[in-house]
């Protein structure tokens, strides 16, 4: 398989990650649609994309900038924007396992899982 196509399904892991992570925490459904998580994906690929290339502090930048674009398109608190970092690194983890069960080796958040 191309590199192209598995940007593209890391892509749609990614949403549907924060899908299942902000509703296994309770946000409710109207705020948490599969659209609105591809554009927050989206987003976030693009500005970390770019905290890639600030040297020295671009690692520190991505998971604030994260929790803030979460916090704020959502509209949670602090706890729960870090609630669901945790969660969503934990349902990306287990989709990679189940796509390596199937026999895709997927790149997952920019990352080799």
């Amino acid at each position: 398989m191309s590199a192209i196509l598995f940007l593209i399904i890391s892509f749609f892991v990614q949403a549907l990650a924060l899908k299942v992570a902000l509703g296994l925490l309770g946000q409710a459904s109207a705020q948490n649609k599969f659209s609105t998580a591809l554009v927050v994906a989206g987003l976030l690929n693009v500005a970390l994309l770019v905290t890639a290339f600030v040297p020295f502090v671009g690692w520190m930048l991505k998971p604030l900038i994260w929790l803030l674009v979460i916090m704020a398109v959502y509209k949670i608190g602090l706890f729960k924007g870090i609630g669901v970092a945790v969660v969503q690194f934990l349902v990306q983890a287990v989709i990679k396992l189940l796509l390596g069960f199937i026999g895709f080796s997927a790149v997952i958040a920019g990352t080799a899982l």
